[in-house]
Formats: structure tokens, C-alpha cells, sequence
């Protein structure tokens, strides 16, 4: 498999960092419905509420990074024609999910990152090291970033339903291989 996509199919920059951020939206959707319903002194996964919310805050800034390589990934080399199987309909809606999915990688960890450092709650990476807090506190900043960081969540959750119904439907209903070709192998 090439490095880079191709007119022969999406590279493995593309194909890692899409499996990577699936990853990481999975657990921050997990993560983040889970440690806003713990009560004080509750536990989830083994965790503690601070412990849920600092892996939460880290995860994203992971996904922005993982995010940004995604974004460089597409724009080097040339991206694969559309799968012949899609239907034109199919093809507006994929190109409009896709931009909507590619602004929720930027805008959720931003706004989250605006959130919590406006609040002045900061951000222990992975439990180790607080990051400096660039921001002055301000609560109207910190809820501004909340409610855009909820409402680009349940953007997301949307989009993602669409997307993910259209290659289900696709690889189950129809049969047609479209899941393959963001498999690390293709048939």
C-alpha cells in the first residue's frame, strides 16, 4: 500500500489516521457521556471522574493532532475517483458529511481546549504535565466554548450516523466493497 493517497486508492497516512480518529471519537463519545452522569467520588472504567475527564481532555488534543496529519494527508498526492458503485445523491451527501466531519476534528478539541481553559480547569496531559493556560479566565469565553463544544458534538454524532449508515448499507445491503477501501488491504 502507498504512503500517500493515489489514484489507485486512499495511502496508509489516510487509512491509519481515519482508524485513529474512529478510535478516539468512540472513546471521547464514551468518555464524555459517561464523566458528565458521575456523581462525586464515582468511578467508571476503573476511573474517577478527574481521571475520566483529564484522559478526555488529552484524547482530544490527540484527535487534533491526528487530525491535522488527516487534513495534510489530503492534500498531498490526489485523491481516489469516487467509488463507482455510489448513486450522484449518495456523492453530495458523502462530500457534504465529509466537510462536516473534517470541521467537528478541528472545531470539538478547539472549543473543548477554550472551554476548560477559559473555566480555568486546565489540561493535565495523560495525568503528567499541566499544559500552561494561554487564556485570561472569562465565563462567558468558557460557556461559549461549552455550547459550541456540545453542539459540534451532536453535529458529529449526526454526521457520523450518515456516514456510517451510507458504507453499512453499502457493504451489507448491497454487497458493493465499498468498506475496503479504507481497509489497510484492499481485495
Amino acid at each position: 500500500m502507498a504512503l500517500w493517497n493515489s489514484r489507485d486508492g486512499y495511502g496508509a497516512v489516510t487509512k491509519t489516521a481515519h482508524w485513529l480518529i474512529v478510535v478516539l471519537f468512540a472513546f471521547q463519545y464514551a468518555a464524555g457521556l459517561t464523566m458528565t452522569r458521575l456523581g462525586e467520588g464515582e468511578r467508571a472504567f476503573g476511573l474517577s471522574g478527574d481521571a475520566l475527564y483529564n484522559w478526555h481532555k488529552t484524547l482530544g488534543l490527540v484527535a487534533l493532532a491526528v487530525a491535522v496529519v488527516r487534513l495534510a494527508a489530503r492534500h498531498v498526492g490526489e485523491l481516489p475517483p469516487w467509488a463507482p458503485t455510489l448513486s450522484e445523491a449518495e456523492r453530495r451527501f458523502v462530500h457534504r458529511a465529509e466537510r462536516v466531519l473534517y470541521a467537528a476534528m478541528v472545531v470539538l478539541p478547539v472549543s473543548g481546549f477554550v472551554y476548560v481553559m477559559a473555566g480555568d480547569y486546565g489540561v493535565i496531559v495523560a495525568g503528567v504535565w499541566a499544559l500552561p493556560n494561554p487564556l485570561p479566565r472569562s465565563e462567558v469565553l468558557a460557556a461559549a466554548g461549552r455550547w459550541v463544544h456540545i453542539g459540534a458534538a451532536i453535529v458529529l454524532a449526526a454526521a457520523l450516523a450518515g456516514h456510517l449508515g451510507l458504507v453499512l448499507w453499502h457493504t451489507l445491503v448491497l454487497g458493493d466493497g465499498l468498506l475496503w477501501r479504507m481497509l489497510p488491504r484492499r481485495r
